[in-house]
């Protein structure tokens, strides 16, 4: 069993993320961001993530993994995210872009290895309301976004009381959250960090810092 995947990708996060709670022993391999033909080859098109099962049979979309995950754990748990940690998700794609877009190819990624993958990033991700530059210059101000995003993150997970978030819940808020580490000017709220930090080790999914 494979899992091909960007380690920036908060989407194979997810995936990842689940399969370190659930213990499963996966293959997981990193591919170049420029690599056009290993995804293509299995499923038609440049995506990921993408999991190889035994059998050969790929499944492409991060829930639908997540799914499959599950039912190899027999656990009762679902893939269907709460409609809150929805909402927190469609709140958090811009900032994330904002922060993440133009500091991770500069990181020790290992889709970002090579000059020619840098370089497919930017092109592929820089725009003229995501010029890179122009972004790292307003950092001051897109921190303080970030650092109310993160707070409310506190609040979705329910940190601090004894309620227990669905694990499909707790994968999507720890891929995203991850993204923000890679700039240090964002002050944490320490209650989640600490969460970021206890699950990056318990799963073995890094922070982009």
């Amino acid at each position: 069993m494979k899992l091909y995947i960007y380690e920036h990708c908060p989407f194979s996060a997810r995936v990842r993320f689940v399969a370190g709670m659930l213990n499963l022993a996966i293959d997981v391999v990193t591919i170049d961001y420029d690599d056009d033909k290993t995804t293509t080859d299995i499923i038609g098109n440049k995506q990921v993530p993408v999991f190889v099962k035994g059998d050969g049979e790929a499944i492409v979309e991060s829930l639908d993994i997540i799914n499959h995950f599950l039912n190899l754990a027999d656990s009762v748990e679902t893939n269907i995210p709460s409609q809150a940690v929805l909402d927190w998700q469609r709140s958090a794609f811009s900032p994330l872009q904002k922060v993440g877009y133009p500091r991770w190819s500069l990181m020790d990624l290992k889709e970002f290895s090579t000059d020619s993958s840098k370089k497919a990033w930017r092109s592929k991700k820089e725009t003229e309301a995501l010029n890179f530059d122009a972004l790292l210059a307003d950092t001051s101000v897109i921190a303080e976004e970030v650092e109310a995003l993160i707070r409310k993150a506190g609040d979705v997970l329910h940190l601090g009381s004894d309620k227990r978030m669905k694990l499909v819940d707790e994968a999507i808020v720890f891929s995203i959250l991850r993204g923000f580490f890679c700039a240090p000017e964002i002050n944490w709220d320490l209650s989640v960090k600490e969460w970021m930090e206890s699950v990056s080790k318990k799963t073995n999914v890094k922070l982009l810092k």
